[in-house]
């Protein structure tokens, strides 16, 4: 039998443990609630992560599809074009510039630990600097590289790596030069559908705790200041397009907040002067935005926010929407589902899925398949990707999937062909890629120590 000072003293301790357990809950509701720290900071690394538990390096790599190590394609050797490489390469997130041989002639060495150095203030609250990889990077005519750590900061570095600026936000997959100096580059804010519930009706509601992903484009100078910032959906709605916005196939009722990643933009690319008069309907300065989640190609005025064009598909799941010389359109049209993923970050190397470059006439809406229409031809990005349109009428093309980049010339045939192997099994990740003449640069190129 229990005695009456034991039975006591475990009520006691039992009551304890109760009243402790209901404040840490009741702490963490309110937390919850609110979007208070920590919960904001964990719900955005969680959404930096991807659901399966993957070592840093084995987040970057894909099984291999396509044989070949480094350059296995050179039709102009004698070429003196740079190629710019952002991926991952020698264990770590690189930018590089390779000459047509593959020979390295400079790389930038990126780790977001050293580049965001205060854990505390860090957007992204991450294991290790490769739990994030880059997603839009340019090299610019001074031989400085601006760069996207994907949803988790913007950093812009001199040749030597040295930082010159950064943005401590979770800017995120498109960084492309503004033709009157500065950048385009694609943000995004988070806020709780719960504490915000008329924020952005129907996709915000009382009681409802989800952490809302709504993308913005952004104007950055050359120094890094934010000089514009708006929101993609608030602009569809302002426009008349929010039967646009919600096709999607979410049920909106009451009980449910679904979709908390709106329209997943993942380019912002700018309509330059030198080829504005071969789009009537459009004005130099104008921006082409893809938004992946509602196959939707939009082309507006940043200035007044009017959506001049759009269309949805006949792309699924496209990336980068490019302005072309001839008036017309390319999109990277990944042309599938992530079903072809054999878990969340790799994809079947067996897959017959197949994605290509297509063009559209912004007037007649008439399309064309300008790259992966022959065997030849043929690549698979079931996710990111890009496309680069080159003087000559030749495109670069990064398969993201196959770690590789190629590119093909005005009739289509391929004359580089580049393969990130790591190693029989495995190959690295490449998110972006450009050709870069001698005469683009402005700087002589400097050789850095290490």
């Amino acid at each position: 039998m229990v005695s009456s000072d034991r039975l006591s003293k475990l009520l006691f301790l039992g009551s304890s443990a109760v009243i402790g357990f209901g404040l840490v809950f009741g702490a963490g509701a309110v937390a919850q609630y609110y979007n208070l720290p920590p919960v904001k900071q964990f719900n955005i690394a969680l959404s930096t992560l991807s659901s399966d538990s993957v070592s840093p390096p084995l987040k970057h790599m894909q099984p291999r599809r396509v044989e070949g190590d480094g350059v296995v394609v050179n039709e102009r050797p004698d070429d003196d074009a740079l190629i710019m490489l952002t991926g991952f390469f020698d264990g770590e997130n690189q930018i590089r510039l390779i000459e047509r041989d593959g020979a390295v002639v400079k790389k930038w060495s990126l780790d977001y630990f050293e580049h965001f150095p205060d854990r505390s203030q860090r957007e992204c609250n991450l294991a290790s600097p490769l739990d994030v990889d880059i997603h839009g990077a340019i090299v610019t005519p001074s031989a400085e590289v601006v760069l996207n750590y994907e949803y988790c900061g913007t950093v812009k570095l001199d040749q030597c790596g040295n930082m010159m600026w950064s943005m401590n936000l979770p800017n995120h997959h498109s960084l492309v030069a503004a033709e009157d100096g500065g950048y385009w580059i694609l943000g995004r804010e988070y806020w709780n559908a719960a504490k915000e519930p008329d924020r952005f009706p129907p996709f915000s509601m009382p009681g409802k705790n989800v952490l809302m992903r709504e993308d913005t484009v952004l104007k950055v100078s050359e120094d890094g200041e934010i000089l514009d910032e708006f929101s993609i959906p608030v602009m569809l709605i302002e426009n008349g397009l929010e039967s646009v916005l919600t096709a999607n196939g979410m049920n909106f009722y009451w009980s449910q907040v679904i979709g908390s990643e709106i329209v997943h933009a993942n380019q912002a690319v700018e309509l330059h002067s030198e080829i504005a008069d071969q789009f009537p309907q459009f004005e130099a300065g104008d921006l082409a935005i893809s938004m992946r989640e509602l196959n939707l190609v939009i082309v507006i005025d940043p200035q007044t926010r009017t959506v001049k064009w759009h269309q949805t598909g006949p792309w699924i799941r496209q990336h980068d929407a490019e302005f072309r010389p001839d008036g017309r359109l390319s999109i990277f049209n990944n042309n599938t589902y992530r079903l072809e993923y054999i878990d969340y970050n790799h994809h079947n190397p067996a897959s017959t899925a197949r994605s290509n470059i297509i063009a559209i006439d912004p007037v007649t809406r008439e399309t064309e398949v300008l790259v992966g229409e022959t065997p030849e031809q043929a690549f698979l990005s079931v996710v990111r990707g890009q496309h680069s349109l080159l003087d000559d009428d030749g495109t670069l093309v990064v398969e993201f999937d196959a770690g590789r980049v190629f590119e093909v010339d005005a009739d289509g045939t391929i004359v580089w062909d580049y393969v990130n192997s790591v190693d029989e099994d495995w190959v690295g990740e490449i998110t972006n890629a450009d050709r870069l003449m001698p005469s683009y640069f402005t700087e002589p190129l400097k050789q850095c120590s290490e």
